[in-house]
């Protein structure tokens, strides 16, 4: 999935709340704490107002490591895509809410033109093709 490089290892996380699904990365080799690496990178796909703790002083007192830790983290570009994985599985989850959200507002009334052409595409995409 990533490609390898001398300073990267491949580990395997469950990165899904499907245990029969993981996702291989690719982590730095000079990342000790690869646990808490890993912990980071969930809680920074979190939206601010759901992370408990709230701030990323917090997180790095409860995880053990300090500030400077977690923002040499964020500089890697392994780090970025990870939380990309997790931030994808976190909107997945929370899809059709947002649809049935979008759905309600146009059926109540108060939805755009913009917002029916928004929904009308979202359908387009979950049809099978026309033959």
């Amino acid at each position: 999935m990533h490609k390898q490089t001398e300073d990267s290892e491949p580990i395997e996380v469950d990165a899904r709340p499907n245990p029969n699904y993981s996702e291989m990365f690719l982590v730095p080799k000079d990342v000790r704490r690869i646990p808490e690496f890993v912990a980071f990178a969930k809680w920074c796909a979190i939206p601010r107002f759901e992370r408990e703790p709230e701030t990323q002083k917090e997180f790095a007192e409860q995880i053990g490591v300090s500030q400077d830790t977690l923002t040499d983290w964020k500089k890697r570009p392994e780090f970025w895509q990870l939380v990309g994985i997790f931030l994808r599985d976190w909107m997945q989850e929370r899809t059709p809410d947002v649809i049935g959200g979008l759905y309600g507002k146009i059926t109540g009334g108060k939805g755009s033109t913009a917002d029916v052409k928004f929904f009308l595409g979202l359908g387009q995409d979950m049809l099978p093709p026309l033959k």
